[in-house]
């Protein structure tokens, strides 16, 4: 078999995968997962410029990616690029804040930081950062989103640095495997449950505006609307 021939079966194995989700009955859930891209690319065009961030338009690349590579069967690959979805959107939201921070970036003189965007005093989730953004949500939410934004970020690193346990989960072949399936879908899960706290308490400010409660009520109701948080704001707004 040539290189050329061996690139074809991949492909050919990939083209099968897809179709076994389908069959399956599991393709649902990655059209909800493409739906969620959609939707949030909606949720940052009422954003200021954040959309016109270079990282944001990566990061959206990289959602889509992802959710290619898990139903092509590359379920490692399609968690690392989750990974990286997920760390330049709150990258980006948390140098939203900094137009000075955001220009040293841009000139290769501040770094993209996990450190910074998690931190407990000045992260996008500390209670600082709540109580100036969004000053009517309780900041008692701090400890638990920075809680649940680690957690993610570090079940994924652990298929980026190889650990053996993650590692020793996911099938050595290029095949269908449903386990890797839902453990791809619960991870995406809490991606974008965490991306939707992080967008709606930056800019908690533009949800005042009717066209854009409008346009973007159903998303937030789908993705973070059991936290009573957001239950009490979207009552206000019955």
């Amino acid at each position: 078999m040539t290189n050329y021939d061996m690139l074809l079966q991949i492909n050919k194995v990939a083209n099968t995968n897809i179709k076994c989700s389908r069959d399956n009955d599991e393709f649902y859930e990655i059209d909800k997962c493409l739906s969620f891209s959609s939707d949030l690319q909606n949720w940052i065009s009422y954003c200021g410029d954040l959309g016109d961030m270079i990282l944001v338009q990566e990061a959206q690349n990289e959602c889509i990616k992802s959710i290619y590579f898990c139903t092509e069967g590359f379920y490692k690959e399609a968690i690392i690029a989750l990974r990286q979805y997920f760390e330049h959107l709150l990258f980006a939201i948390y140098l939203s804040t900094s137009d000075f921070n955001y220009r040293l970036w841009k000139k290769g003189k501040y770094d993209m930081s996990w450190k910074h965007i998690t931190d407990k005093d000045s992260g996008i989730f500390s209670v600082k950062f709540i109580e100036l953004y969004a000053d009517d949500i309780s900041s008692d939410i701090s400890m638990e989103l920075l809680n649940d934004c680690s957690g993610i970020y570090r079940e994924c690193s652990e298929f980026v640095h190889g650990n053996y346990e993650k590692l020793d989960m996911l099938c050595e072949k290029l095949v269908y495997n449903q386990e890797s399936f839902q453990l791809y879908i619960k991870c995406f899960s809490r991606v974008k449950y965490i991306i939707c706290m992080a967008l709606f308490i930056r800019f908690r400010s533009i949800l005042d505006d009717a066209n854009a409660v409008e346009e973007l009520e159903m998303v937030i109701r789908d993705n973070i609307g059991t936290r009573k948080e957001v239950q009490k704001y979207l009552k206000g707004r019955e």
